[in-house]
């Protein structure tokens, strides 16, 4: 049975792609720092902060030992602090915004990689700002930037071991959080978290793995 290694497990888009992949007949290895009370046959959840890599790395092999080895690893922790201009920005908030959204993908990719024997597929969350960048979102766009670049360099580390890296920019997620503040004549046009799972079943397809240093826009109606 194939193994998905899915960090940010508990969030919006983390549960659409854990059901669907639980659907299709994956085991799952759910990492978050919030408690996850889902139960289901194939699911196991592990708390850690994928910030912090001694404790990712203790996460991560636990679930090697409990589920095998991941075939597949789907990064979605990412966020984002109250816009703000570069000169009012405090330089902790930008550094913040870099460790969650682009540390943490670099250290969960790092793990993954090391214990992908067998080759595999990574999949990290960009967003439709880094491509195009707007005023006052200056951390954000530039951590979303770096996941980016930093697949495109997994791609090429990757090819050589049988592990392919893509890159799914989606624009605002469309989730019940998102829609609180979402001006109501554009949330129809936000990416759908169940239109991402299907991407990332795609690319865990034989077809799927022709794919390889790709970013994979999904703007549904922008």
């Amino acid at each position: 049975m194939s193994v998905l290694f899915l960090t940010g497990a508990t969030g919006a888009l983390g549960s659409t792609v854990r059901s669907q992949f639980l659907e299709a007949g994956w085991s799952v290895a759910g990492f978050s720092r919030k408690g996850d009370n889902f139960e289901h046959p194939a699911y196991r959840y592990y708390s850690a902060n994928m910030m912090n890599e001694a404790e990712a790395d203790k996460a991560f092999a636990a679930a090697y030992l409990d589920v095998g080895p991941p075939n597949m690893l789907i990064a979605t922790i990412g966020g984002v602090r109250p816009w703000k201009q570069v000169k009012e920005m405090p330089a902790d908030e930008f550094r913040y915004l870099f460790e969650l959204n682009l540390m943490s993908f670099f250290v969960a990719s790092k793990l993954a990689m090391k214990l992908m024997s067998a080759g595999g597929t990574i999949i990290s969350i960009g967003a439709e700002s880094a491509l195009q960048p707007p005023a006052n979102k200056a951390g954000y766009v530039a951590a979303k930037a770096g996941v980016v670049a930093f697949t495109r360099v997994l791609a090429e580390e990757g090819k050589w071991i049988g592990i392919n890296a893509n890159c799914i920019v989606p624009t605002v997620i469309r989730t019940a959080s998102n829609e609180q503040w979402g001006d109501p004549n554009d949330i129809a046009k936000w990416t759908e978290p169940k239109d991402i799972a299907a991407m990332c079943l795609f690319l865990s397809s034989d077809a799927g793995k022709a794919v390889n240093g790709a970013t994979i826009r999904m703007t549904n109606r922008l």
